[in-house]
């Protein structure tokens, strides 16, 4: 019954949410892959995704009548979740293309910063 209403609603918001789910998609796939990412958050999604092609679960299906597959996808889009929100955020702007922001001072402001010069004496 719940396709009479779903099926509408995904028509309508297909195409304004279709751009986003495939940039998402993207990025989740370049984090993947990428070695600056620890190893561990990688491993998160392709474990999820094997839970989830994998018949058996954990918690068997009659204990949790009407579940069914809702489980498996909650964990597949928490660990995707996880990979995008623990991975390091230079990364992850570097891969959406963000310009990177500098935390140095002479590029916010170079009217206060005062140019010097040092001496390194060697006794």
């Amino acid at each position: 019954m719940w396709y009479r209403l779903g099926i509408p609603f995904l028509l309508v918001l297909g195409p304004r949410l279709l751009p986003g789910i495939i940039r998402h998609l993207r990025l989740i796939w370049r984090l993947i892959f990428d070695r600056r990412v620890h190893i561990v958050l990688r491993a998160l999604v392709p474990l999820a995704v094997i839970y989830f092609l994998v018949p058996i679960d954990l918690i068997p299906d009659y204990a949790r009548p009407g579940f069914g597959r809702v489980d498996d996808l909650i964990i597949v889009g928490l660990a995707a979740l996880l990979l995008v929100k623990l991975a390091p955020q230079t990364v992850v702007d570097e891969h959406l293309g963000k310009p990177r922001v500098s935390t140095r001072p002479e590029d916010k402001d170079s009217s206060k910063v005062v140019d010097g010069s040092s001496k390194l004496i060697d006794e």
